[in-house]
């Protein structure tokens, strides 16, 4: 039986879900202070591994990771937590343009990629934010 476009589509977008990993940014303590130094931007893409007998294989996850650096940043100051997104969405933009390139026929299309690299990402953004501003 043949599966209809919508019905693969939902099930690659299911597995991206499950198989998402959670990555722990790089801090370390200053005194009592806990200060995160990267964030890690993740992209996931599926694609179809090709048997060459049948035409067709298995779906299977691939993903890129891109460090953001901001030991640079002052996430105290609305300048530098701007320069932080701006920062994420172009690692986010640079990996998930790597993953199209790779795999021309996998999901998500790249721009949704990009917007679940950043979205993502955000856990890490709001706990480096949450222990700069002491909370």
């Amino acid at each position: 039986m043949a599966r209809s476009t919508f019905t693969v589509g939902l099930t690659c977008m299911a597995l991206l879900g499950a198989l998402s990993i959670s990555h722990t940014p790089l801090f370390a303590e200053q005194g009592e202070e806990a200060v995160i130094y990267e964030i890690i931007v993740t992209a996931p893409r599926l694609t179809r591994e090709h048997e060459r007998r049948l035409g067709a294989g298995k779906v299977v996850l691939v993903e890129r990771d891109e460090i953001v650096n901001i030991a640079d940043l002052d996430l105290k100051k609305s300048a530098d937590v701007i320069e932080l997104e701006n920062r994420i969405e172009a690692a986010a933009t640079l990996i998930c343009q790597e993953l199209a390139r790779e795999y021309p026929f996998g999901e998500p299309r790249t721009q949704v990629c990009i917007r679940r690299a950043i979205t993502d990402a955000r856990v890490q953004v709001e706990e480096a934010i949450r222990l700069a501003l002491g909370r």
